[in-house]
């Protein structure tokens, strides 16, 4: 998209949230059929694009034989299945069977050769590349992202326990039964298209595709979303790329968010606006709007210039929500 745009939001009936930052732990995690390996026996670690792990807690667990020698640092592992390996500290190579073998291979437009990856000594452990202990000596073994932590599993993979669902009770709550009712008949709209820099051409999609009215017909650059008919009479929230403000190309406003026992078609108002925020490819904003309505603070957010992706966005609490979105390239 070439022009650059903004979008604002604002006037959110509520005071408005954004998710806390979660710091997420990087110190890796090591596993061996199924059980953790104890952090003073060595901790997985990143050196060069590769992960290393402790050789010789792994090799035990595994029913190897392991064996060390201190004053030339070379550890010797005895396979079940009689391959000798030998590794020892600075070089990049381990002796299989009297025959050197290079830790790390790496492949470069077909061509493949061996890289400078060696084993270490760290803190009176020794490691060595986790991809030599895969495909050489064969223990299986893979490396995950869990929780923002990488975690490193040997042998046996975890196994998932599914937990049970527990049966839901009926609500008695009118207006979420209502809400259950409603939404079980209705399928809301998917947009399929892309947002293009013609403010008119963008309305009529959205009023194809999603159902809003365009308040001046085919020269609109304007739309509403009336969750009974397609008219301006009773509007849950608009859209408008001729907003009249100076650095503001796109405004929103949502005046209701949910609906009641009495007037359930409101309900369809959060899944219409969620569709054409990813229109507007600020997907993200919607989390922020939910999670509002929900009563969570995000006061920290609001009266301010966010940046969500490649949007600048300025969330206006103030009754109704007014958003203001600029588009930056």
């Amino acid at each position: 998209m070439n022009k650059v745009k903004y979008v604002v939001m604002a006037l959110l009936a509520i005071a408005f949230f954004f998710p806390p930052a979660y710091a997420s732990a990087n110190t890796p995690t090591l596993y061996v059929n199924n059980k953790a390996v104890p952090t003073n026996e060595g901790v997985p670690y990143v050196k060069n694009q590769s992960t290393y792990i402790p050789i010789a807690a792994i090799a035990k667990r595994m029913g190897d034989q392991v064996s060390f020698d201190k004053e030339d640092l070379t550890l010797v592992v005895k396979q079940k299945n009689g391959k000798v390996i030998e590794f020892q500290a600075g070089r990049n190579y381990a002796m299989i069977d009297g025959k050197a073998e290079y830790l790390v291979w790496k492949t470069e437009k077909g061509v493949k050769y061996p890289t400078s990856h060696i084993a270490q000594l760290k803190n009176n452990v020794f490691y060595v590349p986790a991809a030599f202990v895969r495909d050489v000596m064969k223990y299986p073994l893979v490396v995950k992202n869990v929780n923002g932590k990488r975690v490193v599993y040997v042998g046996q993979l975890p196994k998932e326990t599914p937990k049970p669902t527990k049966p839901t009770k009926p609500t008695t709550d009118p207006d979420e039964k209502a809400k259950q009712e409603f939404l079980s008949s209705w399928t809301p709209p998917k947009i399929k298209s892309k947002m293009t820099n013609d403010p008119k051409k963008n309305m009529k999609i959205l009023d194809e595709e999603l159902g809003l009215y365009r308040r001046s017909g085919d020269d609109s650059c304007g739309a509403s979303f009336n969750p009974f008919s397609k008219s301006d009479f009773v509007w849950s929230f608009y859209v408008s790329e001729c907003t009249g403000i100076d650095g503001v190309d796109l405004e929103i406003v949502i005046k209701s968010w949910r609906g009641n026992r009495w007037n359930p078609e409101f309900y369809k108002t959060p899944f219409i606006v969620k569709e054409v925020l990813n229109f507007y490819e600020i997907p993200s904003l919607y989390e922020i709007l939910e999670k509002g309505y929900k009563g969570e603070d995000v006061s920290k957010y609001t009266n301010k210039p966010i940046r969500l992706g490649n949007r600048m966005v300025t969330i206006l609490p103030r009754g109704q929500v007014y958003v203001h979105v600029k588009f930056l390239k």
